[in-house]
C-alpha cells in the first residue's frame, strides 16, 4: 500500500495558492514540528483519519483531517480559504479526486494548551494505490 500522506504532501507543495500562503509550513503528521510558533506564519497540518479501499484495491478512499493554524483567527480563516481553493474538486497525478467531505464545513477551533487558533477541515481523497 502506498504512503497516502506522502502522496498528498507531494501534491500540496506544488500548489501555488498553498505555497503562497504557507511557504514550506505544510506538514503531514499528528503534531506541528517542535519549535513552530504561529508568529512564523500560517501552517497546514494534515493526517489520515480513516478510509477504505475499493473492490480492486487499486483506489484508496482516504478521509483526511486538516488543521490550518494562524496567529489570529482571521489569519487562520484566510489560510483555510487558500486550502479550500487549492484542493477542493481538484485532481493531480496519483490523486483521482479531492473534495471537502460531505457533511463537514471548516470550523474555527483553539489548540488546547497554546490557545493557537486553527481551522479544522476534512477532505476526502481518492488515490491510486500503485507502488
Amino acid at each position: 500500500m502506498i504512503d497516502v500522506e506522502a502522496v498528498v504532501r507531494s501534491w500540496l507543495i506544488t500548489i501555488d495558492k498553498l505555497t503562497a500562503e504557507f511557504g514550506t509550513r505544510i506538514y503531514a503528521g499528528r503534531y506541528l514540528p517542535s519549535g513552530y510558533k504561529t508568529a512564523d506564519g500560517p501552517a497546514l497540518l494534515f493526517a489520515v483519519r480513516g478510509g477504505r479501499q475499493d473492490y480492486s484495491s487499486k483506489i484508496l478512499e482516504s478521509s483526511m483531517q486538516f488543521r490550518v493554524y494562524g496567529e489570529t483567527e482571521g489569519e487562520a480563516r484566510k489560510a483555510s480559504q487558500a486550502v479550500y481553493d487549492g484542493i477542493n474538486d481538484q485532481q493531480a497525478r496519483g490523486i483521482c479526486y479531492a473534495r471537502m467531505e460531505e457533511g463537514t464545513m471548516p470550523v474555527l477551533m483553539t489548540e488546547p494548551g497554546s490557545d493557537w487558533p486553527y481551522v479544522l477541515m476534512y477532505f476526502k481523497f481518492f488515490i491510486q494505490n500503485d507502488e
